[in-house]
């Protein structure tokens, strides 16, 4: 069995992994901890959780951690490597911030100054379907954002055939802004109403330009919209075609892409957010503008999981040698 620990538990990510450990066989969550709600049971954080969980949730203690053999940082950036730079070494770490996703000079530009930025350099970026044999062997992956997730596995099929320029159109639930009393986020403010926020400037746009770029030399322009719905992430990506495609080719192109993927779907219908809403899926599908030599991919992904805490457990059982699926026979929730 697998000693976890959690830090940062009593937000949405950190909630969302205990769900996911409690029901993985090889695990045990041996340790809960957090800045806040010190002394509590989760269970009266999240009541959802009551006679499902009710550990006491500790401080955050160095001495905790040498009986761990994973460590999941559910904490915000720039806290996380704090932490990070302390534990290196002493236990494997999978860090759902920002803080190693990065080259140290685009993340100081977007984020703040590093703490550790040596560290930068040992940590492996956990998107499993790009660095499945680099996190075999990582001591510290950095798990990637949400609207990253979507939107790299939705562009990355077809970087060999796309210009350079990419647009990506995406949309969020609102849990993707974390559990901040925020007076936009108000469900008066939410609900019926639909806005773009932070154009040209929303931090997943480096880390989406970088890790492409690292495969081809891309633009990427990134605009995120926040949806009144609580989660899923929808992403458009519009690129113009190099040569002249039909969707047989394109189709045939992407379904051997993710031939061996279990947790990326492929379909010729196009994918919509209810549809992989509390699993681990990312669904992929594309049109084809022939007018305009453009082609037109769409990914679907649920925010809280893909897009953070469920892939930071697949990422666990690549690194432990765990078949890739287990503890994430996840079901939608529909409707």
């Amino acid at each position: 069995m697998l000693r976890v620990g959690i830090i940062g538990v009593s937000g949405f990510t950190g909630l969302e992994l205990v769900k996911l450990l409690l029901h993985h066989p090889l695990v045990e969550i041996d340790y809960l901890a957090s800045r806040s709600h010190v002394g509590q049971p989760l269970s009266d954080v999240f009541p959802s959780l009551k006679n499902i969980c009710d550990k006491i949730i500790e401080p955050i203690d160095e001495n905790k951690f040498s009986r761990l053999d994973v460590v999941f940082l559910a904490l915000p950036h720039g806290v996380s490597m704090e932490l990070a730079c302390k534990l290196f070494g002493k236990v494997r770490i999978i860090d759902l911030s920002a803080d190693f996703r990065l080259p140290k000079d685009l993340y100081e530009k977007w984020y703040k100054p590093h703490l550790c930025p040596d560290l930068i350099k040992e940590a492996v970026y956990g998107l499993p379907e790009l660095n499945r044999e680099k996190i075999k062997k990582a001591s510290l992956i950095a798990n990637p954002g949400c609207y990253a997730t979507a939107s790299i596995l939705a562009v990355l099929p077809f970087l060999d055939i796309i210009e350079s320029d990419i647009i990506i159109d995406a949309k969020s639930g609102v849990t993707g802004a974390g559990k901040s009393l925020r007076e936009d986020l108000l469900f008066s403010e939410i609900e019926s109403s639909f806005k773009a926020y932070s154009p040209a400037k929303h931090r997943h746009q480096p880390e989406i330009e970088y890790t492409l770029s690292l495969f081809e030399s891309v633009n990427v322009t990134f605009v995120p919209h926040l949806l009144p719905i609580n989660r899923g992430i929808l992403a458009t990506a519009y690129a113009g075609l190099v040569d002249k495609s039909d969707e047989e080719f394109l189709f045939e192109k992407l379904e051997k892409f993710y031939l061996n993927e279990p947790f990326v779907r492929v379909s010729k219908m196009l994918p919509q957010i209810n549809n992989c809403t509390g699993t681990n899926f990312c669904d992929v599908s594309f049109a084809l503008d022939k007018a305009n030599k453009r082609i037109i991919i769409i990914s679907v992904i649920d925010n809280l999981l893909k897009g953070a805490s469920s892939q930071a457990v697949q990422n666990m059982n690549v690194m432990f040698g765990i078949n890739e699926e287990e503890g994430l026979d996840l079901k939608p929730y529909y409707p």
